[in-house]
């Protein structure tokens, strides 16, 4: 029922004039950084992963959250990752087909806050979204 989502994540944001501005593009990637990818560049992770399973079966709804954090070297441009990723993903609504079952998710941003990462001399801001997932 998500398996599929991450896809849909990256395809969304790829197509995003404003965000493939500032983050570059090919460069979303889930949950770690691959080695040698130089910044900016943004990863994904799918976590809370509830209402999934009932005695053997799928649901007909899931819920997810969904972490998306923003790596550049200035702060000012993981404002702008972070900016057009909530523009990209808040009130989204996708259709998709996983498993010959075709499902609708839809995104809503709920939070988002920034640190620095000394050793990589590095800035990043998560971003939070809620995704519901239902059955067609």
């Amino acid at each position: 029922m998500f398996a599929i989502i991450g896809k849909e994540i990256v395809t969304r944001l790829q197509s995003t004039s404003d965000f493939t501005s500032v983050n570059g593009s090919n460069k979303v990637f889930p949950v770690v950084i691959p080695q040698g990818v130089t910044y900016p560049c943004t990863t994904f992770e799918i976590s809370n992963v509830s209402n999934f399973l009932s005695k053997g079966s799928s649901l007909n709804s899931c819920d997810v959250s969904i972490r998306i954090a923003c790596f550049a070297d200035t702060y000012t441009v993981t404002y702008n990752q972070a900016k057009a990723v909530v523009e990209a993903l808040d009130l989204y609504e996708v259709t998709y087909i996983e498993d010959g079952v075709s499902y609708s998710a839809k995104f809503r941003f709920v939070d988002l806050d920034d640190d620095y990462f000394n050793t990589p001399e590095v800035f990043y801001k998560n971003i939070n979204f809620n995704c519901l997932i239902i059955k067609n």
